[in-house]
């Protein structure tokens, strides 16, 4: 004989209440919708947030606050540094043609270059051969200036490929018109230039010398 069972009538849930927290974050997804003002429902929703969470934010924006410092004072001290190692360099570089003479309380450069001098002659003849001549010193002139800077190595190529643009400015200049005197050097005489390549060719080299104080 079965025994009668005891249901229990169970009550629908009609709501169920969740942590301040929970209800704030809510709030705040839908509070557009519901046409609440966004700070109101902010300001509420950081006030209910558990203190572990708060403590745990206001840690993270600390640290981020001062690394931020950290990490701009080193970028500052590094670009300062490369600024004096890049002037350090241009500084040291002593170049044949240039005597220095002491004035009144500073020290001035004279720039006499006579090897410049026979590059402009040469470059101003009627004589194509003198002007592959120009290029051709010119570009020994620039081997001369990179190994004052300590490029030691064997090509005027392998001594361009070495250096930082930063220490640089006109290095494109110097790869342009190095280019043009190896054409000279390997084809000779069977290579062809007019009056105006080999006038531009020694103006990139003049940028060059220019920057380094050389003429």
């Amino acid at each position: 004989m079965s025994l009668p069972i005891e249901v229990e009538q169970i009550t629908p849930l009609t709501s169920a209440k969740l942590n301040p927290f929970f209800d704030a974050l809510i709030n705040a997804i839908f509070s557009k919708a519901n046409g609440q003002d966004w700070g109101e429902v902010f300001r509420n929703f950081w006030l209910l947030m558990p203190d572990y969470v708060t403590a745990i934010l206001l840690r993270l924006f600390t640290f981020s606050f001062i690394f931020s410092l950290i990490l701009i004072s080193f970028i500052i001290w590094v670009a300062n540094r490369i600024m004096q190692l890049h002037k350090k360099i241009h500084d040291s570089v002593i170049l044949p043609g240039v005597e220095e003479a002491v004035g009144v309380g500073v020290v001035q450069k004279q720039i006499v270059n006579e090897r410049w001098n026979k590059v402009v002659a040469n470059i101003n003849s009627n004589n194509p051969s003198d002007w592959k001549l120009a290029i051709l010193e010119c570009d020994i002139m620039l081997g001369d200036i990179l190994e004052k800077m300590g490029y030691m190595q064997e090509s005027i190529s392998e001594k361009l490929k070495s250096i930082e643009p930063s220490d640089f400015t006109n290095i494109e200049n110097a790869w342009q018109a190095h280019k043009i005197r190896n054409q000279i050097a390997h084809e000779g005489s069977d290579f062809a230039i007019n009056d105006r390549e080999a006038k531009r060719v020694i103006g990139l080299y003049e940028a060059v010398f220019e920057e380094f104080e050389y003429i």
